[in-house]
């Protein structure tokens, strides 16, 4: 029983690890998105892919991982895979296509996109971008398939249930624990006094017993008989010096 009690804190504490460090990675990616206009961790973006216009080099749902290069000064070349903001029914999200072709028009350096899927997207993007458009250049680097739960853990819903359901539940654990913990030592405690009480005192052995299990009766203890002895009433008590006669 120790042993799993002894696993089961293993496992809460390792959870509980592992849930303050997505929300710490949840709130870094929430306060730089802030400040470079795409999330990232030391300069890295890790992105989800949520459309299939990259098959087969990136995958839908996949979790790619981009360097940020939010940077005016920045030149980049064909066949890099560069992500940029789009706006997709009022809302901004952003894109990761592949640099098809660049265009020098009078001093300013335009680059030409397009999905590499080309059988479902076959004609390159129809804006035009500049270096000021574009936010991030693929890596190289993606984890397959995990990208929709990054996106998930990055909602509202998605960091109540991953994130502050889970810390709600340990701390509920915890205090539960402690509460049991003190319970214990009071009760340890109880027994301690209760023995050093009847250990000083001048009695048999017998009334030692009985002192010990009537302390702990009026403590709301129940003797079990594999903590404590049996305590039987002697059929007749030994009569006091007072009592007997010469």
């Amino acid at each position: 029983m120790k042993a799993l009690k002894k696993i089961l804190n293993i496992i809460v504490d390792v959870l509980v690890v592992l849930v303050l460090i997505v929300s710490i990675l949840v709130v870094v990616l929430s306060f730089t998105t802030k400040n470079s206009g795409v999330p990232n961790i030391f300069g890295y973006a890790p992105l989800s892919v949520q459309s299939d216009s990259m098959e087969n080099t990136i995958m839908k749902h996949d979790l790619i991982f981009s360097k940020v290069t939010n940077d005016a000064s920045y030149e980049y070349k064909v066949d890099d895979i560069v992500t940029f903001p789009i706006d997709i029914n009022g809302v901004q999200t952003f894109n990761t296509h592949r640099i098809v072709e660049v265009i020098e028009d009078d001093g300013i350096t335009y680059y030409k996109t397009q999905g590499d899927n080309r059988e479902k997207y076959p004609e390159p993007d129809r804006e035009l971008l500049t270096s000021n458009d574009i936010v991030a250049v693929y890596t190289g680097n993606r984890i397959a398939g995990i990208g929709a739960a990054v996106s998930f853990l990055r909602t509202q819903l998605g960091f109540f249930l991953c994130v502050l359901l889970p810390m709600i539940i340990f701390f509920i654990y915890e205090a539960v624990r402690v509460i049991m913990n003190i319970v214990a030592y009071n009760k340890e405690k109880a027994l301690e006094q209760a023995q050093a009480a009847v250990a000083n005192a001048e009695l048999t052995e017998e009334q030692k017993q009985r002192a010990i299990a009537e302390y702990l009766a009026s403590l709301g203890e129940k003797t079990t008989d594999g903590n404590k002895e049996d305590v039987q009433t002697p059929a007749s008590d030994e009569a006091s010096p007072a009592d007997k006669e010469d």
